[in-house]
């Protein structure tokens, strides 16, 4: 399980993020309420995730606070 994120912000849209993790980049989805939490791009971030194993699919989503 991956916890959180900590790490450079590469890029953000309001619906997902990709997050440079000591060289690993990693896309994330987030909720729009997150979205409006995010530095500017090159900035820190700390993102609570959540990852979910599908048959099709692993999605990873992002969230500013627990909340």
């Amino acid at each position: 399980m991956i916890s959180f994120l900590h790490g450079k912000l590469v890029d953000a849209l309001p619906t997902q993020v990709t997050v440079d993790v000591h060289g690993v980049g990693y896309e994330v989805l987030i909720p729009l309420s997150s979205f409006d939490k995010l530095p500017a791009a090159g900035g820190e971030v700390r993102l609570l995730t959540h990852l979910v194993v599908r048959e099709d699919a692993h999605v990873l989503y992002g969230f500013a606070t627990a909340a």
